[in-house]
C-alpha cells in the first residue's frame, strides 16, 4: 500500500512538472510571437520610413547578412538583389570596402552607436562615391543607410583647388605689390627729379632770357614748364593713388563742417569769385586726411567747372539714411551727360581734353577708393550746362555693406 502512495505522489509530481514546464514554453512562444510581432512592426515602420527618402536602405544580421533592402534609386545598387539578399555585406562588396564593413559592424555592436563608412565604387555611370551609416536596430540587427556623395566629393574638391588657387593667387598678389612698391619709390624717386629740373630750367629760362626770345619761343618755354607741372601732378596723383590700400587709417571723430568750409576758403584764395553755401553736416568717425583729399578733389572739380559760368555757387550739404550720412557737393557748373556718368570715378577717365579743363583723370578715382576704404559709396548725377553733384556716404556706427542710396529727387525732398 504504500509503496502505491509513493508512486502516485511521484506521478502527480511530474504532472505538476510538466505543467509548469508546458506553461513556461507557452510563455516563451508567447513572449517570441511578440518579440516577432514587434520586430516584425518596426521594420515595417522602418521601410515606411526609408521609402520616403532617395537612400539606399540595407537590414543586416550581426555577421553581416543582409536580410531585407529598400533602394530609393535603383542606380544606387552594385549588383542586382538576388546577387545580395542573404549574403554578408563583406562577400558582396570588393574585399578592401567588405573588410571596411567587418570592422563597423564590429563597432556598432560593441559600442551601439552609429558607425560610418566612406567608399567608392566603379558604376555604370563612372566611379561613384558613397557614405554609409551603420545604426544599431533592436538588439540583434543592423540598418545601413547608404547615400550617394559623389556631387558633394566633387564639389569638395573644387573647394580644395580653388582654395589652393586662391594661395597662389596670394602669393602672386604679395609678389605684384612688392613690385608696385618699387614701382613706387622709382617714380617718386628716379622721375619726380628730372621733371622737377625741367620744370625748374625752364621757369629760369623764362625769367633770365625772355628778353632775347621772341613770342614762340616763350610759348614753347611755357609749354615746356606746364607740361612738366602736370607730369609732376599726375605722378603726385599716381602714388597717392596706389597707397591708398595700403596706408593704415587713423579713425577718429570729425567735424565734417569745419573741414569742408577749411578746404574750400584755402582754394578760394588761390582762386577767387566762388560763393559757398554750407549746409549742417554730420560728425562721423573717420581718417581725417583722407577725407580732407575728398573735399579737395571734389572742391578742385567744382572750382574747375564753375570757371566758364563766371558766377559760381558751390553747395555742400548732408542727408542722414538709416546708419549712415550722405554727402554731397553741388555746383552750379557745366555739368554732364548722364549717360558718361560710369567712367567719372575710373582712373584717367576724362570727360574734356586737358585743353579745355586742366586735370590728370586721377581725382575722383581717389576718392571712390577713399570712400569704399571706408564702407561707403560714390556716385554722381548731372546735366549738360546745368550743374553736376556728387555724393559719398559715409557710416555714422558700425561700418555697413555699401548699397546705393536714393535718387536726387528724393534727397532734395528729404533735404527739405
Amino acid at each position: 500500500m504504500k509503496d502505491q502512495d509513493k508512486s502516485k505522489n511521484q506521478l502527480i509530481h511530474e504532472l505538476i512538472e510538466m505543467r509548469r514546464r508546458m506553461a513556461e514554453l507557452e510563455a516563451s512562444e508567447k513572449k517570441h510571437e511578440q518579440e516577432e510581432q514587434t520586430l516584425l512592426q518596426r521594420t515595417s515602420e522602418l521601410r515606411a520610413i526609408f521609402q520616403a527618402f532617395p537612400d539606399l536602405y540595407f537590414r543586416i544580421d550581426p555577421d553581416g547578412t543582409i536580410v531585407d533592402y529598400n533602394a530609393g534609386h535603383t542606380s544606387y545598387l552594385y549588383v542586382a538583389p538576388e546577387a545580395f539578399l542573404g549574403k554578408r555585406m563583406q562577400d558582396v562588396l570588393p574585399p578592401k570596402i567588405g573588410h571596411q564593413f567587418q570592422e563597423a559592424i564590429t563597432q556598432v555592436l560593441k559600442t551601439k552607436r552609429m558607425v560610418s563608412v566612406e567608399y567608392e565604387l566603379p558604376m555604370a555611370a563612372g566611379e561613384q562615391s558613397y557614405e554609409a551609416r551603420l545604426l544599431p536596430f533592436l538588439e540583434r540587427q543592423i540598418v545601413v543607410v547608404v547615400r550617394d556623395i559623389t556631387e558633394r566629393r566633387r564639389s569638395e574638391e573644387e573647394i580644395k583647388k580653388l582654395n589652393e588657387d586662391l594661395k597662389l593667387r596670394a602669393r602672386e598678389l604679395e609678389t605684384i605689390n612688392m613690385e608696385l612698391k618699387a614701382f613706387n619709390y622709382s617714380v617718386s624717386h628716379d622721375l619726380r627729379a628730372p621733371l622737377l629740373v625741367i620744370g625748374g630750367f625752364s621757369r629760369k629760362l623764362q625769367e633770365k632770357y625772355s628778353t632775347q626770345l621772341d613770342t614762340k619761343g616763350q610759348q614753347f618755354l611755357d609749354t615746356i614748364y606746364r607740361n612738366a607741372q602736370n607730369m609732376q601732378q599726375l605722378i603726385d596723383d599716381l602714388l597717392t593713388f596706389s597707397q591708398l590700400d595700403n596706408r593704415k587709417m587713423k579713425v577718429l571723430e570729425v567735424n565734417m563742417g569745419e573741414l569742408a568750409k577749411a578746404v574750400f576758403e584755402e582754394l578760394r584764395d588761390l582762386e577767387p569769385g566762388r560763393t559757398l553755401v554750407l549746409k549742417t553736416l554730420p560728425q562721423v568717425r573717420v581718417d581725417r586726411a583722407m577725407i580732407r583729399q575728398v573735399f579737395v578733389n571734389l572742391l578742385s572739380n567744382a572750382f574747375k567747372f564753375t570757371k566758364p559760368k563766371g558766377n559760381g555757387v558751390i553747395e555742400i550739404g548732408s542727408v542722414t539714411e538709416e546708419n549712415k550720412a550722405i554727402y554731397y557737393v553741388r555746383d552750379n557748373g557745366i555739368g554732364f551727360d548722364m549717360q558718361d556718368a560710369n567712367k567719372l570715378f575710373n582712373v584717367f577717365q576724362r570727360l574734356h581734353s586737358p585743353d579745355e579743363f586742366e586735370g590728370t583723370g586721377v581725382g575722383l578715382a581717389i576718392v571712390k577708393r577713399i570712400i569704399n576704404r571706408h564702407g561707403g559709396w560714390v556716385w554722381a548725377e548731372g546735366r549738360v550746362n546745368e550743374g553736376a553733384t556728387f555724393y559719398f556716404s559715409l557710416p555714422m556706427e558700425k561700418p555697413a555693406a555699401p548699397r546705393k542710396p536714393k535718387t536726387q529727387e528724393e534727397m532734395i525732398a528729404n533735404e527739405t
